[in-house]
């Protein structure tokens, strides 16, 4: 569903992938339920992590949402100390049909020594254009309001960078939201689709 045409090194844009769904964390559909096993957070209050891999796996074609994934993490051993999400359990949700890149989490290091994982610093800029020209998706995170966020980035045009971003459930830039990219950005992960011979939903 996630189709972006991979142009010659110009200045053409690409654009924003219309098919990545726009969930909010605040949705009244599940914002209220608990984060994992928290006994305060809940998807509204900090389950921006978990909405954003959400948007990203129903986006490459793997039927979910942010009620549905945090109900499996939470069956399956997806959160640590109640509900900081683990990248990789997320991903194993959907079986193989989407895959993900590292490219630096700070303050995870147990998750960085793997295999399929990149232990990098930030992506430059052109890495991730890169990524999202071959129809990938991208999980960036960011600050707001001085806390760490994560919000998706579903295409560009030039280096201006399209977002879904589960707190205020929209679509916007991440320049006109949070900055350029070189500033506000501090860590991101190239999401892809996998070798799955079919993306089912979640049992």
């Amino acid at each position: 569903m996630l189709v972006l045409v991979v142009w010659a090194a110009s200045s053409v844009a690409t654009s924003a992938s219309t098919g990545v769904p726009t969930f909010s964390q605040r949705s009244p559909g599940w914002s209220r339920q608990a984060l994992g096993t928290d006994p305060v957070d809940t998807i509204g209050s900090a389950g921006c992590a978990m909405t954003a891999v959400a948007m990203v796996q129903a986006g490459l074609g793997y039927a979910t949402n942010p009620a549905d994934l945090n109900r499996w993490l939470t069956r399956n051993g997806g959160y640590i100390e109640n509900d900081i999400l683990l990248w990789r359990q997320a991903v194993a949700a959907t079986r193989g049909a989407v895959r993900w890149r590292w490219s630096h989490v700070p303050g995870i290091v147990s998750q960085l020594r793997t295999d399929d994982q990149n232990i990098n610093d930030l992506p430059s800029v052109r890495t991730v254009e890169t990524a999202l020209d071959a129809g990938n998706l991208v999980v960036a995170e960011v600050r707001l309001y001085g806390q760490m966020h994560f919000v998706v980035l579903t295409g560009h045009a030039g280096t201006t960078f399209f977002i879904n971003d589960p707190w205020f459930g929209d679509r916007t830039t991440l320049q006109a939201r949070y900055g350029p990219y070189g500033r506000a950005v501090r860590s991101a992960q190239i999401y892809y689709r996998g070798q799955a011979a079919a993306a089912r939903p979640f049992s």
